[in-house]
Parts: structure tokens; C-alpha cells; sequence
């Protein structure tokens, strides 16, 4: 049995990965720097395009119950390899517990979210000098287990017809391909990638949400959570002029800068703060804690 959760990140390295006695050896490429990570601490492996790996490593990953995530060039996982073994990983331990987890505690996951969800946009509006946070933290409040009333929906109206008062009649339309619009599908894409990532890394099942669902989408769970932090994003992107165009790449630049940012002053950015969250929803699968906790934009501190 694991007796820690820990993932080991290569995405990013150019090297190699090898097995020697009951460990994973990582050596990079350019400077033939070598660390040697215990096998029996790891849960998940993260392996980018330019990693060699030997068919020996693979296997006793997989003889020590390691689940192996095979990401493109963005370091988002689109493959995966899990032993055919009968030993109790933390991955399939928790992976049961998400699949049995009861409707109330998904409903009671998913009202938190959306509670966050609309302080943070309240906090968006304040940190842009708008009006409107005093009547989101009131929706906020009223917010109930599975948010049956549509909460969400309805500070997203307000919410939206505040935003960007310099763009004269701006609507949130996805997928529009010009404009804000564009601009904000850009950034929650690149988001959505790092959800993505925090989710398999914390061996969640990527498709078993707490409130988005589909056939066609497979990973609900990451579009779940990522909720929570697109008003910090939102934030970002009003700094732009709606003129700025994705076919400049310094706008690009930007946009994927303003997802690394820092979340609230804490010394996280983003993606680490997704990391926890979904480290933090894994705890809540298993029973281990009672209340989700949930991360909560405050403005720009």
C-alpha cells in the first residue's frame, strides 16, 4: 500500500527515466542531473514529449501501483497506463470513493463551488471599480445544497452586464471568436488545461463532476472545479482593450501569464492552487473531511 500521495512532474524535462532498485531515476538531458524518487512514495507520473523511458520502469510502476499519465506539449494528460494488479493503490481507493460518493455530498460540493464562484465575482467587480459585489454576495448567500434555484445563472446576468462597461453592450457569448469574448474562451481554455492536470494528477476519474455532466465531455469534473477561478481570470482580461487581438502574440502571452498568476497574494498561483483544490476534493471523496474546502478569489490584494 502507498503510504503518501506524491506526483512526480516531468513534463517539462528532456531526459530520461529509468528504474534501479525499487526507485525511478530521472536524469536531465543538458547538465546529467540525476535524482532517484522511491517507488513506494509515488502515486502518479506526469511524462511529457521529450521523456525516454524504458519498458523495465514502466513495468514496475506498475508492480508498485503507479499510474503513468502521458501528456502533449501543453503538459495536459490525454492517455494513461494503470496496472492490472490486485494491489489497493491510493488511485483506485480514491477512485471508488469518488464513483460511491452519495447525491447529497455532490450537492453540497457543488453549492460551495457556486457560492465561491459568485463572491469571487463579486471581488472582480470591486478590485474593476464597479458596482454590483454588495448584490452577487447577497445571491451568494441565498445559494442552497445543489443550488436548485439557478444561483449561478442569475449572478452570472449581473455579473456580465457590469463587466467591461467599456464595451458598449458586451454579452458573454462562447465561442463568439472575436473581441472579449475571444479573448476570455482563450484564457479559460488554457485554465482549463491546468484543471485538467490537477484532476488526473489527484487520480480523480476526470469525467464523474459533481454538476456539469455529458456524454460528449470527459472531463466534467475539471469544469467543475476550474469555477472558482475564472474571476480571477476575468480580472486579468479587463485589463486588455477589447481591440487587442489573439493574433498578436503578446496577447497570447498575456492571457497564459494571467492564468500562472498568483491567487490571492498567497504564494500559490493558479495551478498550484488547483492542485490543492483537487488534492482537497480527493479528501472529500474518501470522507476523510466533512466540508469541502473551497478556494475563493478576494481581488487583487
Amino acid at each position: 500500500m502507498q503510504n503518501q500521495w506524491r506526483v512526480i512532474d516531468c513534463t517539462d524535462l528532456d531526459g530520461s527515466v529509468a528504474y534501479e532498485r525499487g526507485r525511478m531515476r530521472v536524469v536531465k538531458n543538458n547538465t546529467g542531473e540525476c535524482a532517484d524518487v522511491p517507488l513506494a512514495q509515488v502515486a502518479v507520473v506526469l511524462l511529457g514529449l521529450h521523456v525516454r523511458c524504458s519498458a523495465a520502469v514502466l513495468h514496475e510502476m506498475a508492480r508498485y501501483g503507479v499510474s503513468v499519465m502521458l501528456c502533449d506539449w501543453r503538459g495536459v494528460p490525454d492517455a494513461a497506463l494503470h496496472a492490472w494488479t490486485d494491489l489497493p493503490t491510493t488511485v483506485t481507493t480514491r477512485q471508488l470513493a469518488q464513483s460511491s460518493m452519495s447525491l447529497p455530498r455532490k450537492k453540497s460540493a457543488w453549492a460551495r463551488i457556486v457560492q465561491m464562484k459568485i463572491r469571487g465575482q463579486a471581488a472582480c467587480l470591486d478590485a474593476s471599480g464597479l458596482e454590483g459585489g454588495g448584490l452577487l454576495r447577497g445571491i451568494a448567500a441565498a445559494v442552497r445544497s445543489g443550488d436548485p434555484s439557478n444561483c449561478e445563472g442569475h449572478a452570472a446576468r449581473e455579473y456580465w452586464k457590469r463587466m467591461f462597461p467599456e464595451d458598449d453592450g458586451f454579452k458573454r457569448i462562447p465561442g463568439q471568436g472575436y473581441g472579449r469574448n475571444a479573448q476570455l474562451d482563450y484564457a479559460y481554455m488554457v485554465l482549463r488545461g491546468f484543471a485538467v492536470k490537477a484532476v488526473v494528477s489527484a487520480g480523480l476519474i476526470p469525467s464523474l463532476g459533481v454538476n456539469h455532466h455529458g456524454r460528449g465531455n470527459y472531463f466534467c469534473l475539471a469544469d467543475d472545479l476550474l469555477e472558482v477561478y475564472r474571476p480571477a481570470v476575468d480580472y486579468q482580461v479587463s485589463l486588455l482593450s477589447n481591440e487587442d487581438s489573439l493574433q498578436d502574440k503578446t496577447v497570447k502571452k498575456y492571457l497564459v501569464d494571467a492564468v500562472n498568476q498568483q491567487f490571492n497574494g498567497s504564494g500559490l498561483t493558479i495551478p498550484s492552487s488547483l492542485n490543492d483544490f483537487a488534492q482537497q476534493f480527493g479528501l472529500y471523496c474518501e470522507g476523510k473531511v466533512d466540508r469541502l474546502a473551497v478556494p475563493e478569489y478576494v481581488g487583487q490584494l
